[in-house]
């Protein structure tokens, strides 16, 4: 007889808590969603500046002349960030460049001068050893 009381009494709670469902909640429609957007950039100064001009010389007078131009932002206080950087060749067949490159050609050319002077008087580039016979260029004097 106990059993049968404890069944009723489960089965009324069973049934008391399935009436007691009512209508969904109430929910608010926000729209679509939005990105969070991204922390604002520290104040900073946008610089461009020439970090890299490659010369390349030859003794039969070709040279090719490239360089790099970087834009960064001065944040202050030695910090320093990186927003674009491109390369430049003055090979570059455009012809409003012209005069331009050649004027930046004659500056190569007075800067070349100056820097093989420096050289001379800081002590020119030493000779290498002579090679033994049998040795080429590319040979080690070690095995």
């Amino acid at each position: 007889m106990q059993w049968t009381g404890w069944i009723g009494l489960a089965l009324g709670m069973v049934m008391v808590s399935t009436t007691k469902v009512g209508p969904p909640p109430v929910m608010l429609d926000l729209g679509p969603v939005k990105a969070t957007p991204g922390p604002t950039p520290k104040s900073a100064e946008k610089k461009r500046l020439i970090t890299t001009i490659t010369v390349q010389n030859s003794p039969e007078g070709d040279s090719t002349v490239s360089f790099e131009a970087t834009d960064v932002a001065d944040e202050g206080k030695g910090k320093l960030r990186t927003l674009a950087l491109k390369t430049y060749s003055l090979a570059d067949e455009k012809p409003e460049l012209t005069a331009l490159r050649g004027r930046i050609m004659e500056q190569i050319r007075g800067l070349e001068r100056d820097m093989l002077d420096y050289a001379e008087r800081a002590g020119p580039p030493k000779e290498r050893a002579p090679l033994g016979p049998g040795e080429s260029g590319g040979a080690r004097p070690y095995h």
